[in-house]
C-alpha cells in the first residue's frame, strides 16, 4: 500500500471514528421541533394570552394601548392597588406621582414580564406626545426633533467597500465559523489523541505505518470533521435567519446582508488553517501523558488568538497591523479572508497571503510529526517545552 493509500485510510478511519450520522440527523430533528415551537409561539397557534389587566391612578386621556392590554382609572390609594395586585385581581398597577410635566410612574406587578417592555415604550410615546402638545408642538416638529444625525463617511481609499455592514455581517460570520472550526478540532483531537496514548494504540502501529503519515491522515480525518462542522452551522445559521425573515417576520428571503463572493477564497484559506490547527494541536496533545492533570491542555487553545486578534482589529482592515496579519504564514488564514471581507484586496495580495500560508502549513506539518512520533512514546514524564523545541527543530524525523 502507498503511502497516499495510509495516508486516505487512517483519514478515513479517523473522519468514521467520530461521524454519527444517527446524533447528526437527532440534532438535525430536534433543532427542526424548536424552530417549530418558536413558530407556533410567536403565532399563538397553542394558546391565545388574555390581555393584560392593567390600573392607573390617574386618568390618562387619549392613551390607547394595543390589544394586549386593558387600561382603567380607579380612584383608590396606592396601598389599594398594589394589595389588588398581591391578591392577583389585575396585572399591573400604574401609580403617577403627579399629573405635572415630566411624569414619574411606577408600575407594580407580580413578576417580571415580557409585555412590560411594550407597556412602557407605549407609555413613552404616549408621554413624548403630552409633552409636544404641552409645547405647541405639531406631530412634524416632534418628528423633526427625533430625528437623528445624518452622518455619512466617505473613503478616499476607494478600496473599502460601500456595504460596510454586510462587510461587517460577512466578516463576523467568517471569523465565527473559524472559531467553530478550531473547536472542533480541538475537543476530538484531544479526546483522540490521549486516549491512544493512555491505551498504547499509537506505538503499535509504528510498526507498520510511519509517524507522518499517520498524523497526517488524522489531520486529514479531523480536519473533515472541523469542516462538516462549519458547513453545517453556516446551513443552520441560513436556514434559521430564512425562518425568523419569512415566517416570524412575514419578509420577503433577502441574503444580500451576506456577501457571497469571498466564499470561495474562504474555504480555500480555512482548509489550510484548519490543518494549520490540527496540526499544532496534535503535536501537543502527544506531549500530554495524564489528560486530567496536565498543564499543557491550554496551550492547544493557542490556534484561537488569530481569531481573537481578528474580532479586535476588525474595525481597521486598512491598517498596517492588519496588512502584516494578512501577509505571516501562521495569522494569513484569518485576516486575509476577513480583510476581503472589508474592503478590495487585489489577487496578487491574496496570492502572496495563500502561498505564505502554504509554506506555514508545511512547516508546521513537518515539525508537528516530529514531535508527536517522540511525543507518543513517551510515558510516565510528560516532555518540558525546551525538549518539545528540540525535537521540532531536528533535522531526521
Amino acid at each position: 500500500m502507498s503511502r497516499l493509500n495510509q495516508t486516505l485510510t487512517v483519514a478515513k478511519w479517523e473522519f468514521m471514528q467520530f461521524f454519527k450520522w444517527k446524533q447528526e440527523l437527532i440534532g438535525k430533528s430536534i433543532m427542526l421541533l424548536v424552530a417549530l415551537g418558536m413558530y407556533l409561539w410567536h403565532n399563538q397557534v397553542l394558546y391565545q394570552p388574555e390581555p393584560q389587566q392593567i390600573v392607573s391612578n390617574i386618568e390618562l386621556q387619549g392613551l390607547q394601548l394595543d390589544d394586549d392590554f386593558v387600561l382603567r382609572t380607579e380612584s383608590k390609594s396606592n396601598d389599594a392597588l398594589i394589595a389588588e395586585v398581591k391578591a392577583g385581581n389585575i396585572d399591573g398597577a400604574l401609580i403617577f406621582a403627579s399629573q405635572a410635566l415630566p411624569q414619574k410612574v411606577t408600575l407594580y406587578s407580580q413578576g417580571k414580564m415580557s409585555w412590560q417592555n411594550d407597556l412602557q415604550v407605549q407609555l413613552n410615546d404616549y408621554a413624548r406626545s403630552n409633552a409636544a402638545a404641552s409645547l405647541n408642538l405639531g406631530p412634524n416638529q416632534l418628528a423633526l426633533l427625533e430625528q437623528p444625525l445624518q452622518f455619512e463617511t466617505n473613503y478616499l481609499d476607494e478600496a473599502v467597500k460601500d456595504a460596510m455592514q454586510q462587510s461587517s455581517i460577512t466578516a463576523n460570520g467568517l471569523l465565527f465559523l473559524m472559531a467553530i472550526g478550531v473547536f472542533m478540532t480541538f475537543g476530538q483531537v484531544f479526546v483522540a489523541i490521549t486516549g491512544e496514548k493512555q491505551q498504547r494504540v499509537t506505538e503499535q502501529l509504528y510498526s507498520c505505518i510511519d509517524a507522518k503519515t499517520w498524523i497526517e491522515g488524522k489531520i486529514i480525518g479531523q480536519m473533515l470533521h472541523a469542516v462538516k462542522a462549519m458547513t453545517t452551522t453556516a446551513i443552520t445559521a441560513l436556514l434559521g435567519f430564512a425562518f425568523v425573515q419569512v415566517i416570524l417576520k412575514g419578509r420577503a428571503l433577502d441574503f444580500s446582508i451576506f456577501d457571497f463572493t469571498v466564499l470561495p477564497w474562504f474555504i480555500v484559506f480555512v482548509l489550510v488553517g484548519i490543518y494549520m490547527c490540527t496540526a499544532f494541536i496534535a503535536a501537543i496533545a502527544a506531549a500530554i501523558d495524564d489528560p486530567n492533570h496536565s498543564g499543557k491542555s491550554a496551550f492547544m487553545m493557542i490556534p484561537l488568538i488569530p481569531i481573537v486578534a481578528g474580532f479586535m482589529m476588525m474595525d481597521s482592515p486598512s491598517s498596517l497591523a492588519v496588512t502584516v496579519l494578512s501577509y505571516f504564514p501562521l495569522t494569513a488564514f484569518v485576516f486575509m479572508p476577513m480583510k476581503m471581507a472589508l474592503i478590495d484586496v487585489a489577487f496578487w495580495q491574496v496570492a502572496i497571503a495563500f502561498i505564505s500560508s502554504l509554506l506555514g502549513c508545511v512547516v508546521i506539518r513537518n515539525m508537528a510529526a516530529r514531535m508527536f512520533k517522540m511525543g507518543m512514546t513517551m510515558y510516565g514524564k510528560e516532555p518540558d517545552f525546551k525538549t518539545m523545541m528540540k525535537w521540532a527543530i531536528a533535522v531526521k524525523s
